[in-house]
């Protein structure tokens, strides 16, 4: 899955976008611990399906059909695989497609139940990308909100959790983004896992754990030292 995630360099980002999709500006300052309910820009075709524009949406999706003020369920993540036959999903699927930009996003390597050990996983060379998402429009209740999709994991990943955000390349975001319908074999191909060569994992330090850290110290290094193995019953008399 894909919990959280960080944009550390927002000049980097703002060249990205600017190169890849003539979006002049990015609004945000550097976000290092982002976190769902949080309200960030995400990348939309405008109304027409012309330009791609910045758009400022809450993390959690909630469907057009949700009356609630306070819904029960607002979905971070979505599986590729089953996002274009679920019900909540599969009309923004055709219709409301994202990306959600980063440098980074974070995972929780989990040994046993007091034991969870996050880490930084970004593109070697720090260089921005962008995760494919889905997105609902906004209502009187609500702002309008998206999510991940995700994928399962590349190699590097299936070390340390199950599922891994769908990134999408330069060219692959640009179809992602295209309007109209995809087909179910396109949207597998598009959240393919990223290969594992060309990212990387570092175990980083325990204040990422609380969304209310947002600062640059959630991307210092810590060495990580595996938990010695709990001793089995023949071994405790």
């Amino acid at each position: 899955m894909c919990g959280r995630y960080r944009i550390k360099d927002t000049d980097e980002l703002t060249d990205h976008l600017r190169r890849t999709f003539g979006i002049p500006d990015w609004v945000q300052g550097p976000r290092y611990n982002i976190a769902p309910s949080q309200e960030m820009p995400v990348i939309i075709m405008d109304d027409e399906g012309d330009v791609m524009v910045p758009a400022t949406m809450r993390w959690g999706f909630v469907p057009f059909w949700e009356k609630s003020e306070k819904p029960k369920l607002a979905p971070i993540n979505v599986q590729s695989e089953k996002a274009a036959t679920h019900a909540m999903f599969k009309q923004s699927v055709q219709k409301r497609r994202c990306l959600v930009p980063a440098d980074g996003f974070y995972e929780w390597l989990r040994f046993d139940e007091t034991t969870n050990v996050p880490f930084d996983i970004h593109l070697k060379g720090g260089r921005s990308f962008f995760m494919a998402g889905i997105y609902e429009k906004g209502n009187a209740l609500r702002p309008a909100t998206f999510a991940i999709m995700t994928t399962r994991p590349n190699e590097l990943m299936a070390r340390i959790h199950n599922r891994m955000p769908a990134i999408v390349d330069d060219e692959e975001a640009k179809r992602w983004l295209a309007p109209g319908a995809m087909s179910a074999e396109e949207l597998a191909r598009l959240t393919e896992p990223h290969p594992a060569d060309e990212m990387e994992a570092v175990s980083v330090s325990s204040i990422v754990n609380n969304p209310r850290h947002d600062v640059a110290e959630c991307l210092v290094p810590v060495e990580f030292h595996p938990p010695p193995p709990k001793p089995t019953q023949g071994e405790l008399f």
